[in-house]
């Protein structure tokens, strides 16, 4: 059996997932796209997971990687060793793709075996562990560098819409770095779902920088359905936290973010905005486990993408508002700096 996972805003989670059977290394499967989307395909084989006791990288050179769209014709070739190495063809956008993958997938691989081999303590020598770390980081930061060059050489390409998008998400460019990336995209790629979020991305980099009024949030994706209004909490200082049930370090900061509500109560308000994969039961489900966080909360969805309109990658993000309403800081991490910064706000 393999499994198909295709980007889709309209299903929980933003994904879907088809399981396609395999028969004396064959398969066939049918389906329909609706429009340009990045697909992955696992070829559900132990010897390209990278597992770390129960859990494993979900690392993308083990996986098949290409585009459909309708009417594409797609074929993929190559082999499978300890990582995919296998290729789409058959239209432009997967050859592009296909030129990318070739070159960053193999130090992708060498990256995640290390961390594979550090994190399952396959090696204990600490000069070696601290030499394999320094590889680590040498590999990663070289594969960033190969995804920014594919970016200048391919602006035309659908691939690098996808690729701009891709690497805003995981903070892999800084802010100035994606705006100008964008501006280098080709014009006939507007009509691109990936040019459309990068745009509302850099939209949302130029909309929220320090000293812009914060973009209106208005929204019944509450616990209890009724309406937050962002604009209704003008008049005290507000804390957007962007976050997850998924994400430790947002929930490792809610008590001292509590602390500091409880201390500062009539001049600061707590809007948490959620980012979730299921459509919102594990969030649910924290809230109420959790009564003592009870301050305003938003579930994010792709019909009103609050994510996209702050621009917001890393989690927890955390953004802070005077009483008119305008962008103080932002703070990306668990960091303590946000803290300092809120009380000296406060007093």
């Amino acid at each position: 059996m393999m499994y198909l996972i295709i980007q889709d805003p309209e299903a929980s989670g933003g994904y879907r997932r088809d399981s396609i059977p395999v028969q004396d290394g064959r398969f066939h499967h049918t389906g329909s796209i609706k429009a340009f989307t990045y697909v992955t395909l696992s070829p559900n084989m132990e010897r390209v997971v990278k597992r770390v006791g129960r859990g494993y990288y979900p690392v993308k050179s083990s996986l098949f990687q290409f585009f459909l769209f309708p009417g594409a014709d797609v074929t993929l070739s190559g082999r499978i060793t300890d990582r995919v190495d296998a290729y789409p063809s058959g239209n432009p956008a997967n050859q592009d793709l296909a030129t990318l993958c070739r070159s960053i997938n193999p130090l992708v691989n060498q990256s995640v075996n290390f961390s594979v081999r550090i994190d399952n303590q396959e090696v204990t020598d600490t000069t070696l562990i601290t030499r394999m770390k320094d590889t680590i980081a040498s590999l990663d930061a070289q594969v960033i560098e190969m995804k920014k060059n594919f970016l200048q050489a391919n602006a035309n390409s659908p691939a690098a819409a996808w690729l701009l998008s891709d690497m805003m998400i995981r903070t892999q460019v800084q802010p100035e770095e994606a705006i100008t990336a964008f501006r280098q995209l080709g014009g006939k790629l507007s009509d691109n779902p990936y040019y459309r979020e990068v745009a509302g991305r850099v939209a949302g980099i130029e909309q929220t920088r320090p000293g812009k009024t914060a973009p209106d949030i208005v929204s019944r994706n509450t616990p209890d359905s009724s309406l937050f209004s962002l604009a209704a909490l003008r008049g005290k200082f507000v804390i957007l936290d962007f976050w997850g049930t998924w994400c430790g370090p947002c929930i490792a900061g809610m008590s001292r973010m509590k602390e500091i509500l409880d201390k500062h109560r009539s001049r600061m308000e707590i809007v948490g905005i959620a980012q979730e994969s299921d459509g919102g039961g594990r969030w649910r489900k924290y809230l109420h486990d959790k009564p003592e966080y009870g301050w305003h909360h938003v579930l994010n969805v792709k019909s009103d993408d609050i994510i996209v309109k702050y621009s917001v990658a890393g989690y927890p993000t955390k953004i802070i508002l005077s009483p008119e309403g305008k962008i103080l800081s932002r703070f990306v991490g668990e960091d303590e700096n946000f803290y300092t910064k809120l009380e000296a706000v406060l007093q």
